[in-house]
């Protein structure tokens, strides 16, 4: 499986699916949404952000999609939700 990851998500995420086999491609923002959009579809891809401009894509425009995964990563993590 190929995973398109957007610059926008943390380096150590794109860190640990490398670490664990996945074919990861970091995508800067050189590169408009649309065509990361388009690419990782035409690759049958995986595409991990966080930018919600995605979320407007395939959920307003309903670009084609062969999956996206929308992170909200928190700054700071509740003592309750932290292993002990």
């Amino acid at each position: 499986m190929i995973i398109y990851v957007d610059e926008n998500v943390p380096l150590k995420i794109t860190t640990r699916l490398r670490a664990e086999g996945y074919q990861v491609e970091y995508v800067t923002r050189r590169v408009e949404d649309r065509d990361i959009l388009d690419t990782a579809y035409n690759q049958n891809a995986l595409l991990i952000t966080s930018d919600k401009d995605f979320e407007r894509l395939v959920l307003d425009e309903h670009r084609p999609t062969a999956g996206v995964i929308l992170l909200r990563i928190a700054t700071r993590i509740p003592i309750e939700h932290k292993l002990l």
